[in-house]
């Protein structure tokens, strides 16, 4: 019986061992453990439902938005610290630790007096410090202790290795000797998160409690001598009068954070809570929403957005880092450690599968090639998200899922290749005698740019200012770029805010598109609301402008012209193969521009085409639209259809709708060819114009008296020949 070609089994081995080499290898990198973190992300965020509470001990007092409007912009007096401190006096915790540095002494001594003779009053004080190396010119740090603060003395191992530097930034001594002090070291990883927190810190040749040690410590009623440090066994003891804690650590001395969902954390207001105390000193009975504050222990930190004192986390992208220390004592609390599973029953359970599969799969069906690695990846991913849930036991993802899937991968590529060649074996055989079936599929080029546009319905938009050239010459260019600013943002924020897209600005002119590059079947619409919210808003600029007294009257009656046309247009990138941009071209184009010029002949401010008028109105009904005229605009031999958008239905007086109603009747009249009666509607609305010096009304009754004049011909339907632009 002949015998496999050894050569054909070590191939797939050797594949399997490249893999993986490659694999851990890449895991290595800042790449590779980023991409883990991510997995390990998405892990704290599932199990979030079903995380437990936080020890109930355990309350944050946030400095939030409440204080910074009562108590004025941050950093505040220290006076109110004391203050808080006295008010909390009568609901006295077992522990007060402040995430804030007071490093520098307040401009009144007093104030760091008060605040000082407060934390004495309270065993469990704790103000932060930090251990830090910008301060290169002082002298290294080399004290036992930090005011009423130990250093610890049992340590086994290099101290070298722990996090700190030969300096750091203490509280003013008057402080440090109220109180217990704690480091607050806590430096972001690569993604700017803090995934591990030290528990102890060097100080020049001692080393400290951080700020959550030194609140464990605070809770037990011992001191750092009740602390035992071995970075050989990287491992943390506290004795407690009453309990014994271990703490895995890092031979830096850093704990690795298990970020428990924000939900299981009580985080009070610090102005909320400065207020209740002083209402119950009034008598006022403690609200039973309220946390008890007597026994608990409270970390003071910023939690306003705009402070600085915050950073992303797995849960929330902003978190006031303040929680960086709950999360470590909870876990420490409830020995609820983050722990790594062993490497080496990873590896082999790795190779078993990716072995077993590479010669399972390379004769089997196409479905089972791409389901089976999919399911060995699902099964592990699932069962890393449970051991994660339920033991808090960090099984790698990203190198098991990414070596498995590469090599896969590459076994289904050499498949394909091998079976490719066999076909154009066959192909070569029975090519002439059988004809093959192409087919052909059009895949993403990943190009850049180029020249070149699609046809699309869209309603173009253009609008100007009228008379600018006018007004502009009466103000200095400062002036002139202030104003134009504020106008073009505002009415750009608008367009945007209806869905349309900017094109271009040409000086004071607007030109943009609804219904590209995005389809939709509102464009019209959005567009004549985008324009009478234009023509509203430029009413309100006006008013301010004329209050502000910046500028000339002509500029409290500038007016902006719109014109709306909506059809079929060349949408796409256009220009020099060096510089193009993103436009729009066509008839339909250039009718929209006829329109916002065409405006001013007819004494109004935005025109439309029948077009624009009867799709928006197809889409709903509130907007109040009246006929102007069948326009044979210049360059054009049809007459287009052309309206005035007067505004929204619901915002128009009972003046406007009475004097739309006389010219409605006028324009009927006008259309019969009667035109003393019609000149008469027409002079009648035209007193109920908005705009009595120049309006559709009187330009149709001075249309009236030419057309009795010279009258047109029997072919006549109502249409008029525009001689400008």
């Amino acid at each position: 019986m002949p015998t496999k070609d050894p050569r054909s089994l070590a191939a797939p081995v050797l594949l399997t061992v490249a893999v993986l080499g490659l694999s851990l290898l890449i895991s290595q990198t800042p790449p590779g453990e980023q991409l883990e973190n991510l997995t390990l992300d998405w892990r704290f965020r599932a199990r979030a439902a079903s995380d437990p509470a936080a020890d109930a001990r355990l309350l944050g007092v946030g400095i939030d938005e409440k204080g910074l409007e009562q108590w004025g912009r941050w950093p505040w007096s220290r006076r109110i610290h004391a203050q808080f401190l006295k008010l909390l006096q009568t609901r006295t915790p077992k522990v007060i630790a402040f995430d804030l540095m007071f490093t520098e002494p307040s401009a009144d001594v007093a104030d760091d007096q008060a605040f000082g003779d407060q934390l004495l009053l309270f065993p469990g004080a704790i103000t932060g410090a930090s251990a830090d190396a910008t301060l290169e010119a002082e002298a290294p740090f080399n004290d036992i202790a930090i005011g009423n603060s130990k250093a610890i003395a049992k340590i086994t191992g290099d101290i070298r290795n722990l996090v700190g530097h030969d300096t750091a930034l203490f509280p003013t001594p008057y402080l440090a000797e109220s109180s217990l002090t704690g480091f607050v070291n806590a430096d972001p990883g690569p993604d700017g998160m803090r995934r591990e927190l030290p528990i102890v810190v060097r100080c020049g040749q001692k080393v400290f409690p951080s700020l959550s040690l030194q609140m464990l410590l605070a809770m037990e009623g011992v001191d750092a001598d009740a602390v035992t440090v071995d970075l050989e066994e990287k491992g943390i003891t506290v004795r407690g009068v009453e309990q014994t804690y271990q703490i895995p650590v890092d031979d830096k001395g850093r704990m690795r954070l298990n970020y428990r969902s924000p939900a299981a954390f009580t985080i009070a207001s610090y102005w909320s809570l400065a207020s209740q105390l002083a209402a119950a000193q009034q008598g006022t009975p403690w609200p039973a929403e309220f946390p008890a504050l007597k026994g608990q222990v409270l970390v003071v930190g910023q939690t306003a957005s705009g402070l600085t004192d915050l950073g992303p986390s797995p849960h929330e992208p902003i978190m006031p880092l303040m929680k960086v220390h709950l999360q470590a004592l909870n876990s420490i609390l409830r020995g609820d450690y983050l722990r790594s599973a062993p490497i080496w029953p990873v590896l082999a359970g790795w190779l078993f599968f990716a072995i077993a599969g590479v010669f399972l799969l390379r004769r089997a069906p196409v479905w089972l090639l791409i389901a089976g690695p999919l399911v060995v990846i699902g099964l592990y991913t699932w069962s890393a998200f449970l051991l994660f849930a339920q033991q808090s036991l960090q099984l790698p993802v990203f190198w098991p899922v990414a070596g498995f899937a590469l090599l896969n991968t590459t076994t289904a590529i050499q498949r394909l290749v091998i079976e490719s060649r066999a076909k154009a074996r066959i192909k070569g055989m029975f090519g002439t005698y059988v004809a093959p079936t192409v087919v052909e599929q059009m895949i993403a080029s990943g190009e850049e740019p180029k020249l070149g546009g699609s046809e699309c319905e869209i309603t173009a938009f253009f609008s100007d200012i009228a008379g600018f050239s006018s007004f502009s010459e009466q103000l200095a260019p400062h002036q002139l770029v202030t104003l134009m600013n504020d106008y073009l943002t505002e009415m750009t924020d608008i367009l945007h805010d209806h869905g349309g897209t900017l094109d271009k600005f040409i000086g004071d002119a607007i030109v943009g598109m609804f219904g590209a590059p995005i389809s939709f079947s509102g464009h019209a619409y959005e567009a004549c609301r985008a324009a009478a919210e234009i023509q509203r808003r430029q009413l309100e600029l006006c008013e301010k402008w004329a209050k502000d007294g910046n500028y000339p009257p002509s500029v409290h009656e500038m007016r902006t012209r719109i014109g709306l046309n909506s059809g079929r247009a060349i949408i796409g990138n256009m220009g020099s193969r060096r510089r193009f941009n993103y436009t729009m071209m066509g008839d339909t184009v250039n009718l929209a521009a006829r329109t916002e010029s065409g405006a001013k002949s007819y004494g109004v401010y935005t025109m439309v085409t029948n077009e624009t008028r009867n799709l928006a109105r197809a889409i709903k009904d509130d907007l109040r639209f009246r006929y102007l005229d069948r326009l044979i605009v210049k360059g054009r031999s049809k007459p287009v259809e052309m309206y005035e958008l007067v505004g929204v239905e619901a915002d128009l007086s009972p003046q406007i709708k009475e004097g739309l109603g006389s010219y409605q009747t006028g324009i009927q009249l006008y259309l019969d060819r009667k035109w003393d009666p019609a000149r008469a509607a027409f002079l009648e609305s035209a007193k109920l114009e908005r705009f009595p010096k120049d309006n559709p009304s009187l330009v149709m009754s001075r249309r009236c008296l030419a057309f009795k004049a010279d009258p047109p011909g029997d072919e006549w339907q109502g249409e008029y020949v525009m001689a400008t632009k």
